[in-house]
């Protein structure tokens, strides 16, 4: 699935996968005399998707899919389900006993219909028909960097062995979704932030914070530590100071159709820069 996102154009996407599976095809079931199951890096044997129009972050996201095998033009969706690399066709049972990567594999003669062979398979990913359409979905995703904040603030002078609270702004933890459509499916992308990863810059360990962190508050004063999410600087920075980084990592799944599944996750991140001076002693008398 991954390759496919590199391969996505952003007004025409076209993947052109050679079976890799031994297709059921033979010279005289309609695929110009070639047998696709000794031959699988035929031309006649390359199985090309096509995909017009856009995705959209707002819903939608409506465009065209079409498919050939060979440069013969085929259904990319049928009763039978999705056009896959191979040029069988997959799809679910309807009463979605199936587990997610199980798929039901119908291999039809494209000329008669005449079905070939049915059978079980396992898939890594969706067939590519629906995979061209899910990568759209994905790609059309706005995942936004951290919105980061901090007490002391960033851009005042910190001090060493004061405890320091790390937070993203509220409003931010919030999934983003986009869709992206064709031949009356609708597939949504969802991208649910799950951690975010803190470097404070000073050469210690990171710090996985599993949400957004607690913004601090005068009631909680400055020697109290954030219940979930901060660090102590222990040592004063140089003139450059300390670059901190948040990284955040996004969930990422699809569904529609009666489909779903999930993909990679996607990270973003942001850094801010911060100065950490020794604490000065005061001298009386």
């Amino acid at each position: 699935m991954q390759a496919l996102k590199r391969l996505l154009l952003p007004v025409l996407a076209v993947v052109v996968l050679v079976a890799a599976t031994p297709s059921v095809s033979r010279a005289d079931d309609g695929w110009g005399g070639v047998d696709c199951s000794t031959s699988p890096g035929n031309p006649r044997c390359t199985v090309e998707v096509g995909y017009t129009g856009g995705g959209s972050s707002h819903g939608g996201g409506g465009g065209s899919i079409s498919c050939t095998i060979g440069g013969q033009a085929v259904e990319c969706y049928n009763s039978f389900g999705w056009l896959g690399s191979d040029g069988c066709y997959y799809g679910k049972d309807s009463g979605g006993f199936l587990p997610a990567n199980e798929w039901i594999r119908t291999c039809i003669n494209p000329t008669t219909d005449e079905v070939l062979s049915v059978s079980t398979v396992i898939l890594d990913a969706p067939p590519v028909a629906l995979g061209v359409l899910t990568q759209r979905a994905v790609d059309s995703l706005e995942i936004p960097r951290p919105v980061i904040a901090s007490n002391p603030k960033f851009t005042v002078k910190q001090v060493v062995w004061v405890p320091v609270w790390w937070w993203v702004q509220p409003g931010w933890w919030q999934t983003q979704t986009a869709s992206a459509s064709a031949g009356g499916l609708t597939i949504t992308a969802r991208a649910v932030p799950k951690k975010i990863t803190w470097n404070a810059g000073d050469g210690t360990s990171t710090k996985v914070c599993e949400g957004p962190g607690t913004p601090w508050s005068p009631s909680a004063g400055m020697d109290t530590e954030s219940p979930d999410c901060g660090h102590t600087y222990k040592d004063p920075s140089d003139e450059g100071g300390y670059t901190v980084r948040a990284v955040a990592t996004w969930d990422i799944s699809w569904s529609g159709g009666g489909f779903s599944g999930t993909e990679p996750a996607i990270t973003t991140a942001t850094t801010a820069n911060v100065t950490v001076t020794q604490r000065r002693s005061v001298v009386s008398g």
